[in-house]
Formats: C-alpha cells, sequence, structure tokens
C-alpha cells in the first residue's frame, strides 16, 4: 500500500497523512474524503483492496485502472507481488 500511495505526488500528499506507520493503520474515510482524478482513485482503490484482502463493497478496483498512469500500474503489480510473495 505504501509503494502505491508513494508512486505518485499527488497520492503522497493526499492519502499518506492518513497512514499512521506506527500504529500500523490507515484512515481510510480520510483518504477516501479526498478528491481524486481516475487514476489516482483506481490506485487508492487498488491499495485499499490489497491492505484489507478484500474488495470492499461497492468499490471495484478495475473500475477506472485503465487511467492509471505507468507508474501507478506498475506500484500496483509490485504491491500485489510483494502481498502475494513474489517479491521483497
Amino acid at each position: 500500500m505504501l509503494l502505491i500511495f508513494n508512486a505518485d505526488s499527488e497520492l503522497r500528499r493526499k492519502a499518506l497523512p492518513h497512514v499512521d506507520i506506527a500504529r500500523q493503520c490507515i484512515d481510510w474515510e480520510g483518504v477516501l474524503g479526498n478528491d481524486y482524478g481516475g487514476g489516482h482513485g483506481a490506485a487508492v482503490k487498488w491499495a485499499r483492496a490489497i491492505w484489507e484482502d478484500r474488495v470492499p463493497e461497492g468499490s471495484d478496483p478495475f473500475d477506472r485502472a485503465f487511467a492509471m498512469d505507468g507508474w501507478l500500474r506498475a506500484a500496483v503489480i509490485k504491491a500485489l507481488g510483494i502481498r502475494w510473495g513474489l517479491f521483497e
């Protein structure tokens, strides 16, 4: 999830303030309370699905995923690989 949020300056600015690394928790309401464009919104949905190991009802990480730029797409793929134990 941090990999995705750190892949883009807008996500660093809007999403990272809601991440408490020391407590290993995320204020998802705070993260989702920001206004994101299509690609950024898709990246946030992917980050949440990876973090929670589920897709929250009414949230489709594939929706608008085509709008993610190459850096965000690569970050999502790498984050999935890390979560599944394919990368470190």
